[in-house]
């Protein structure tokens, strides 16, 4: 895919297909992903790819702490700041936006990863700076989506995915010592699902843009 195209297409992907990714287009896909760009070529950022019985065995561990109420843990715990009027606003016409679609349908949530079936967890050794390493990691999330995008499958980032670490330590090997940045869950979208064809805003260029001359 032409890579303009690819950024202005890929979206997020809240209903997946049962079609499953075979380890072939996996490995293809983080093949070539590896060649994001890192803070002084540290390359710190380690992909958990998750699927099968260990994916269920997340899922079982979301939903029992969705239950219980148990509040999320981040390991990088994101800001909460009184957001200014002009971003609050697009978060929330997004939000009824999203919600008009979804109304009455019955296919899988967040706790689900949207029906994914391969889910990819983000993470870097603990005693590294967060805040670089999440500059990172976001670096790989975005190059992972264009790829999968060019690729024919979909992705949607979810900070929800990494909401309850001890789960994910529990239950990934080697995932000991490391902190969570953020999950990506990947698989063929669902083309005839109406929150996948959800219509997109984005600011203009010169809301975004500040020239210097």
């Amino acid at each position: 895919m032409e890579i303009n195209s690819a950024i202005r297409s890929r979206r997020s992907i809240r209903a997946f297909t049962g079609e499953a990714v075979s380890e072939a287009e996996l490995r293809d896909l983080l093949e070539v992903s590896r060649w994001a760009p890192s803070w002084a070529n540290t390359q710190s950022i380690t992909t958990f790819v998750v699927s099968g019985t260990a994916l269920e065995a997340i899922k079982d561990g979301f939903h029992s702490k969705v239950a219980s109420d148990a509040p999320r843990a981040f390991d990088i715990t994101p800001p909460k700041p009184e957001w200014p009027p002009v971003y609050a606003g697009r978060t929330q016409r997004l939000r009824a936006a999203r919600s008009a679609l979804e109304t009455g349908r019955a296919g899988p949530g967040p706790a689900d990863f949207y029906g994914a079936p391969v889910v990819l967890f983000l993470a870097v050794d603990e005693t590294l700076q967060p805040e670089y390493a999440a500059f990172d990691g976001g670096l790989l999330a975005q190059t992972l989506g264009l790829a999968a995008h060019g690729r024919g499958l979909g992705t949607v980032i979810m900070a929800m995915a990494v909401g309850y670490p001890d789960v994910l330590r529990r239950v990934l090997p080697g995932s000991s010592g490391k902190r969570f940045i953020i999950g990506i869950a990947l698989g063929h979208p669902d083309n005839e699902a109406p929150v996948n064809r959800l219509p997109r805003e984005r600011a203009t260029l010169d809301e975004q843009v500040s020239w210097a001359r």
